[in-house]
């Protein structure tokens, strides 16, 4: 992909002459070759079907990488595609976009997970951290379940559960679940808190 765009952008052209292939080295030298594969691979992944670019994004909204677990438990949500995580993941692992290994799902560029999750039209990623943050939270304890974030006023005591202590559907810990939920609670942004007392500082 590389090689064809730079082909493109005649940095790289076939020489008649000399019948071979040739390089502006003072153009090709200025790319920067990093950031250029990660935009290709961006790039490319629009042609995606829109399940994998859903799941796509669900994973930049937890940042470079992410527990298998935690997917698992997403599957059954609202964000989750009908196909499910399992089919989308493996086909971004053949094509490069992601790796997974021990468990986590980690992203093979910073670059192509900033570049998703900067694409997600600001309301919609603030939809999307919000539906993923009261899911997992619903999840670690079933007492939060709400409708409005309003109802998932967790007493910290809450939050300081031994580390042993697991989701029933996981191998996450309830503590780090808890966590996680906040996390993109906090992420959806003020809008989604109704009760002015929630409003802290």
């Amino acid at each position: 992909e590389l090689l064809n765009s730079m082909v493109r952008d005649s940095i790289i052209y076939f020489n008649l002459k000399s019948r071979r292939y040739d390089w502006h080295w003072d153009i090709a030298l200025s790319v920067k070759t990093g950031e250029n594969v990660a935009g290709f691979i961006v790039t490319t992944l629009s042609s995606l079907p829109q399940e994998t670019l859903q799941v796509l994004r669900i994973l930049s909204c937890f940042g470079f990488h992410v527990e298998l677990s935690v997917l698992d438990l997403l599957e059954s949500s609202s964000v989750a595609s009908n196909c499910g995580f399992r089919a989308p993941l493996l086909h971004l692992v053949d094509i490069g976009v992601i790796e997974m290994a021990g468990g986590l799902i980690t992203f093979s560029h910073d670059l192509i997970q900033k570049c998703i999750y900067d694409g997600i039209e600001l309301a919609a990623r603030h939809n999307l951290h919000y539906d993923i943050g009261t899911f997992l939270g619903f999840k670690a304890s079933p007492a939060l379940a709400a409708p409005h974030v309003e109802a998932v006023q967790i007493d910290m005591s809450q939050v300081y559960i031994s580390d042993s202590k697991q989701s029933a559907e996981s191998n996450v810990s309830t503590k780090s679940l808890l966590s996680i939920a906040v996390d993109h609670i906090n992420h959806a942004g003020p809008e989604f808190i109704t009760q002015q007392q929630q409003r802290v500082t």
